[in-house]
């Protein structure tokens, strides 16, 4: 039985050494981390008992430091070496371990117990590592890491610290940074960012519009060695150290990179489309079992089926499915692509591969093209017998098991397994994921999971909402009762009831949580052509385009500065969540909508001939008006979308109608703008 599940991918290009095996990672179930802040001095305070050229100082006894990881191996950028920053300062860690990110992963905290440790400098660069000759600093033996290197909570990947050139000082020396209106050196375009498995380390010179420079150090066993160089400006994301007198840059990945605009000279820049001609992914499939391993010319096309939003995927992983079959893209650093989108991916060239038997392609997020929100694949209904009996031609897509039972603990997060009349087989949550500490439904149940391997078959839950049926311990209605439609409802509630009548409403999701376009415990579902919002007592993940029935016995029906609502629901509450077809928008004037806004609230509208004032970028409120009228469209900060540029010209609004006191248009994504 399958207790840890790790995904690893190798990078785009072919490496040898084993600090470059790219790999995912998790606090094992079961494994305790460090809650209580046990830290005694900062990393500045810490930094301040070395004196750069001097010999390395023994750090007091009883000293602790916390600091969260900013740094990442595995891209293959760092090599047994850890870095971690406070609101004080950062500093490197010299540790005799390879693929630290598969515990350390960036935006951990950790605490350094320094007793027997010194702090010293390398070429200026201060270090915490083990006692050596002079000013050097040995790396912590393998065996002593656990007793020096305490593993805390995920807090959350670190903002980097946006600065010009100019403004670089030692206090920045081991942080995060973030270099604005940065490109690379004219002579250095049409060359890679390092030589493939040249078996060192590359300088090349990145400069700002002021013309200050900095050098990029960057590793010859890096996946992204080949990668060429940007001809473009924009901004380059990296940790700052210091070599002599010469500053430097590290980039976790090549994603650190993104110079898709204009040169200071006001050339290059600009980015593409995937061209080619379409790949079923069966046929990627098929050619790998034929022995082939670098992707035809071309691009496959899917929709994703994992969801990042949950945190139960490794955050450079998706997995996206056709009418053909499904496959894991592998990325060079963190996406936000969300479940239900759908996407072009190339694959000329990529690296086709398997992983303890899960097969994906290994790109960069350069490598795709946003198509905007597809239609979630349904789930194929099977036995475990028939997931074991077809597990080749099945892996990567979506599955559903019926009448089925989940043992091994009683929270998500723990080691589970799911079981029916023919067999079994492990799930699987990671500790960080939203749902990790929901209680288990216990009883029959209904699982809806990505088929998945790691040496044996797996199924990989999604969200809390791949999990239907069987009881807990808390919250929510009672069972069932007799469907409600949502006009009833909002009849009930204009006629002066303040709660539901029992039974449940069934119906379409069609708000986008994975785009932060609404709060995260907030959802809008339709029926038919009446809609109205769900306000959850905690976090939800129930998809866009996901058809839900919800026991509404007793909810509270109130309204939120106008907007009708089913107050304090329960997760628990929703029954049933399956793969639905979203409601084609209505479409409506201005007029038409702000005059009849209980008839349209929360459902699905589409306005069209209309203009868009008031912003460049999507963020706050924006006046749209098609001649009879003006409504506000509202895009929180918070959204995916929220600095993506606004169309100019008469377009078309697919949007939620929603109320915050007037009539105001909700749109989930920006493609819903055309």
């Amino acid at each position: 039985m399958i207790r840890f599940i790790k995904f690893c991918f190798l990078g785009l290009l072919l490496v040898q050494m084993s600090a470059c095996v790219d790999q995912e990672f998790d606090t094992p179930p079961g494994k305790a981390v460090q809650v209580e802040d046990i830290s005694t001095t900062t990393i500045s305070a810490l930094k301040a008992m070395h004196t750069v050229g001097e010999d390395g100082t023994p750090i007091p006894a009883g000293t602790v430091v916390k600091g969260i990881v900013v740094s990442d191996d595995n891209a293959g950028s760092f090599f047994k070496e850890m870095v971690i920053q406070d609101a004080s300062g950062g500093v490197l860690i010299r540790i005799n371990r390879g693929d630290l990110s598969t515990i350390f992963r960036q935006g951990k905290q950790v605490f350094v117990m320094c007793d027997g440790l010194n702090i010293g400098d390398y070429n200026g660069l201060i270090q915490i590592g083990y006692p050596a000759a002079g000013e050097n600093i040995d790396r912590i033996p393998d065996t002593e890491i656990d007793n020096h290197i305490i593993e805390g909570e995920f807090i959350g990947e670190i903002v980097p610290n946006k600065v010009s050139l100019s403004d670089i000082n030692s206090s920045l020396y081991s942080t995060l940074i973030e270099i604005q209106e940065a490109e690379f050196e004219d002579g250095l375009i049409g060359s890679t960012l390092a030589i493939p498995n040249g078996g060192g380390t590359q300088n090349r010179t990145v400069e700002d519009c002021g013309g200050d420079k900095i050098t990029l150090r960057a590793s010859d066993f890096a996946d992204f060695a080949g990668a060429p160089i940007p001809s473009g400006g924009g901004t380059i994301t990296g940790v700052l150290s210091v070599f002599g007198t010469t500053n430097q840059l590290t980039i976790r990945d090549f994603d650190d990179i993104a110079m898709d605009g204009s040169r200071c000279d006001g050339s290059g820049g600009g980015g593409g489309t995937v061209d080619g001609d379409q790949v079923d992914i069966s046929a990627i499939k098929a050619l790998f079992a034929n022995g082939t391993t670098t992707g035809p010319n071309g691009f496959i096309e899917g929709v994703v089926i994992s969801d990042v939003a949950s945190e139960n995927t490794p955050i450079r992983n998706m997995v996206i499915q056709d009418g053909t079959g499904g496959i894991i893209v592998r990325f060079s650093a963190a996406h936000t692509f969300p479940i239900g989108q759908k996407l072009k991916v190339a694959t000329n060239g990529v690296e086709i591969s398997e992983f303890n038997g899960g097969l994906q392609v290994n790109t960069t997020t350069a490598g795709v093209e946003d198509l905007g929100q597809g239609i979630l694949p349904t789930a194929r209904v099977a036995t475990i017998e028939d997931i074991l009996a077809n597990f080749d031609a099945w892996e990567s897509t979506l599955v559903q098991v019926n009448m089925a039972e989940i043992t091994g603990g009683s929270t998500f997060g723990d080691a589970n397994e799911i079981s029916d009349a023919s067999g079994e087989l492990a799930t699987f949550v990671y500790n960080d994921a939203v749902f990790s500490g929901d209680e288990l439904p216990t009883g029959e149940v209904t699982v809806t999971g990505i088929v998945s391997e790691f040496n044996v078959a797996q199924i990989i839950l999604r969200n809390r909402a791949d999990v239907q049926g069987g009881t807990t311990g808390g919250g929510g209605g009672g069972g069932g009762g007799d469907q409600i439609s949502i006009a009833d409802l909002r009849t009930a509630f204009a006629g002066g009831a303040g709660t539901a009548p029992d039974g449940f409403i069934e119906g379409v999701v069609i708000s986008d949580y994975t785009t932060m376009s609404v709060n995260s415990q907030n959802l809008h579902i339709q029926d038919g052509d009446r809609g109205i919002a769900i306000r959850f007592t905690e976090p939800h993940s129930f998809p866009l385009g996901a058809k839900i029935k919800v026991n509404v016995t007793g909810t509270e029906l109130s309204e939120f500065n106008g907007l009708l609502q089913l107050n304090f629901t329960e997760i628990s509450q929703v029954e049933s969540n399956t793969a639905g077809t979203l409601p084609s928008p209505i479409v409506v004037t201005v007029g038409e909508l702000t005059s009849n806004l209980e008839q349209y609230e929360s459902t699905l509208i589409k306005i069209e001939g209309a203009m868009i004032s008031g912003g460049t970028t999507f963020e706050g409120g924006l006046d749209v008006s098609d001649g009879t009228g003006t409504v506000e469209m509202y895009t929180r900060s918070s959204s995916t979308f929220a600095n993506s540029a606004v169309p100019t010209g008469t377009v078309s609004v697919t949007a939620i109608a929603t109320e915050f006191n007037d009539p105001s248009l909700t749109i989930r994504s920006a493609s819903d703008v055309n």
